[in-house]
């Protein structure tokens, strides 16, 4: 792509962002969206005056975990998500037939990916702090500490989100995608203490980028006191950074060869028999 062209696809992009995201959010399906962070502070409010061991209130915790499971969702499943929808409805192969169609739809995509990642936590935070404040960051370098770890765990997780849609072909297989994002979750610690369950699955949790994710949240919304429930005693702030890093970076170098291999794969032909599997199975 010639320095010409460069601001003309930006241009397209930006527009093509604006437009997905004031369709999605503007529905029914986006408005409902938004329903449930109300949904889940009621829950946390009858949970105000229980607490884990005596350390740490259940809510304050629980609290943690569906901001670390809400970004993960978003930036894995949803991206996920759309781009298998999008193989199927013949997007990306329209997108394919213009003159750097495709970079502009990735780029296009990489800020709806940013803003779906971004939206399940604003409205948390703005119910969380007129019903149950205690929940929120105590400190400016608390909130801080949150922002940073929030773009740090989104930047971590898009690209597998690239990844799983690149990889699944059909709807089923993204469904079964979400089914292990939602095991993982199980045992990644981010509703619970990882100390509560046996050695070997505090290792297998450890092992997931949620755990990572999660122990960072826990960092930036708990009482120090809390991370004597973790493993080690301690917050591992460093080891947070350099995981999710890692996950990051490992992402970055996957997802851009698999998008490429997807896109290469990409013919009337695949558009048809995608739709004709629809018609026929119902997925």
């Amino acid at each position: 792509m010639s320095g010409s062209t460069a601001p003309a696809v930006l241009r397209a992009s930006w527009a093509q962002a604006r437009v997905t995201v004031r369709r999605k959010y503007l529905s029914p399906t986006g408005i409902s969206a938004l329903v449930t962070p109300v949904i889940f502070l009621t829950v946390l409010w009858f949970f105000r005056d229980s607490q884990i061991r005596g350390l740490v209130p259940t809510s304050a915790w629980l609290f943690s975990g569906m901001l670390t499971f809400g970004l993960v969702a978003g930036a894995v499943l949803g991206v996920a998500a759309d781009i298998q929808a999008e193989r199927e409805d013949g997007t990306l192969l329209r997108a394919k037939a213009v003159p750097h169609g495709m970079t502009g739809h990735l780029l296009a995509k990489l800020v709806v990916a940013l803003v779906d990642a971004l939206v399940p936590v604003f409205p948390l935070l703005g119910l969380a702090a007129v019903l149950l404040p205690e929940l929120l960051p105590g400190s400016l370098g608390a909130w801080v500490g949150f922002g940073l770890l929030y773009l740090l765990a989104t930047a971590a997780m898009l690209p597998w989100g690239a990844v799983l849609g690149s990889l699944f072909r059909t709807a089923v297989g993204v469904g079964v995608a979400g089914l292990v994002v939602y095991a993982v979750a199980a045992v990644s610690g981010i509703f619970y203490p990882l100390t509560a369950l046996p050695g070997w699955l505090q290792v297998v949790g450890q092992a997931t980028p949620q755990y990572w994710i999660g122990l960072g949240m826990r960092r930036a919304l708990l009482d120090p006191s809390a991370a004597s429930l973790e493993v080690g005693g301690t917050w591992r702030t460093e080891l947070v950074v350099g995981v999710l890093l890692a996950w990051a970076v490992a992402g970055i170098v996957l997802a851009p060869v698999l998008l490429r291999r997807m896109a290469r794969r990409q013919s009337g032909r695949a558009v048809a028999e995608a739709r004709d599997r629809v018609l026929s199975r119902g997925y």
